[in-house]
């Protein structure tokens, strides 16, 4: 499939619903080595209004969003009438979302995370099961990737001037010895992970853990994983931060389908539809977040092995999985790795994988494997 891009393209969004033009809004995306704070998400279901009744309907729609992990979710739930209403969900929903960014949010200066931050190399801090299995399905990726998805990198893509404390000002790169300083205490090595009692050790006291990158997608998990396990509800459709994860049925008896908008100026063009069933969508981009110096691109995907911007023609990367932690992980990965590799690894996992790279200035080219074709809607 082939794309034209208007020379203002700038977002690859993704809508959810039997009508994928919806209106759009923002949330911020924060990844590692791919770093995307203005992540353009279109997410809406259209047809029935929350709450409302209609003669087809067997259950009711119960919508509710709100602010979690810097970002904003969205979620819809197929219920039993009068079962819950979307004020009982969303406090239920949202003290456990509360709890997930004490484990893992950098934002917060006293998290789990943080501390774990400050703690010195060489002996075991105890960790939450939320923080463990975060950061051995990070490691699982690092190691067979080589390092591509690694969740160590943040302090170097601060120094490029594309993380937490910097916006895309920055005139001129960093030069090989800030670099070089930096990289020192970089690496997904340098951690060691036990399972029982779950617990982390930093072979580095300068080594810094960001899991952002996966934490969005670890807590659409752990939101489906708490709806499903409540009476009355059969199914919902979750987002934080634009993964998306699907589960039972949809509230008027329809097929959940989610639209993944090409980066073209209208964003009703759309690179693909996928319809889901107990499945996870997770997308990164790269097209927005860059700096020029002396005639060079510097991009916000930095390759970890050298802590220097990667050159890629890989603009985005869709990947579905029962798991939105893994997808979410995936797709970040993906968009560092080159594409026969991330077709053969995502075929060996059993992923769904769309990848969107630039032919030229104005084309795009979309490549999806045979798993992800499975899902396309025509």
């Amino acid at each position: 499939m082939t794309l034209v891009l208007s020379p203002k393209a700038c977002c690859l969004t993704t809508s959810v619903g039997n009508n994928v033009e919806q209106e759009a809004f923002r949330t911020k995306r924060y990844l590692f080595f791919l770093y995307l704070p203005w992540f353009i998400f279109g997410l809406c279901l259209i047809g029935v209004c929350a709450g409302c009744k209609s003669q087809n309907q067997i259950h009711e729609r119960v919508t509710f969003d709100g602010s979690t992990m810097g970002t904003s979710y969205h979620i819809v739930v197929t219920a039993e009438f009068g079962a819950k209403t979307n004020t009982q969900l969303k406090k239920i929903v949202e003290h456990r979302l509360k709890e997930i960014s004490q484990h893992l949010s950098t934002y917060i200066i006293d998290s789990e995370i943080s501390r774990l931050n400050q703690a010195e190399a060489g002996a075991w801090f105890h960790v939450s099961p939320d923080l463990y299995r975060v950061i051995n399905a990070a490691d699982s990726v690092s190691r067979m990737t080589d390092g591509a998805f690694d969740i160590t990198i943040g302090p170097v893509v601060e120094l490029w001037g594309f993380g937490n404390t910097k916006k895309v000002s920055q005139k001129e790169p960093p030069t090989e010895e800030q670099v070089l300083v930096i990289k020192k205490h970089v690496g997904y090595q340098k951690l060691e992970i036990q399972e029982k009692p779950p617990a982390i050790k930093k072979l580095d006291s300068d080594l810094k853990i960001d899991v952002s990158a996966i934490a969005k997608g670890y807590g659409v998990d752990e939101i489906v994983l708490l709806l499903k396990s409540m009476t009355g509800i059969h199914g919902a459709m979750v987002e934080i931060g634009g993964e998306v994860r699907v589960f039972g049925d949809r509230y008027d008896g329809s097929e959940w389908t989610v639209g993944i908008q090409s980066p073209v100026r209208n964003r009703g063009g759309l690179a693909a539809k996928v319809h889901l069933q107990n499945k996870s969508i997770a997308s990164s981009g790269d097209y927005v977040h860059f700096f020029k110096h002396e005639g060079r691109r510097f991009s916000h995907i930095i390759n970890p092995e050298i802590g220097v911007p990667v050159e890629t023609d890989v603009v985005a990367t869709a990947v579905i999985d029962a798991s939105c932690m893994v997808a979410d992980a995936w797709a970040t990965a993906f968009m560092v790795s080159d594409v026969q590799e991330s077709l053969e690894i995502a075929d060996r996992e059993a992923l769904g994988l769309m990848i969107i790279r630039r032919e030229t200035t104005d084309v795009l080219e979309v490549i999806s494997n045979s798993t992800f074709k499975k899902y396309l809607v025509e």
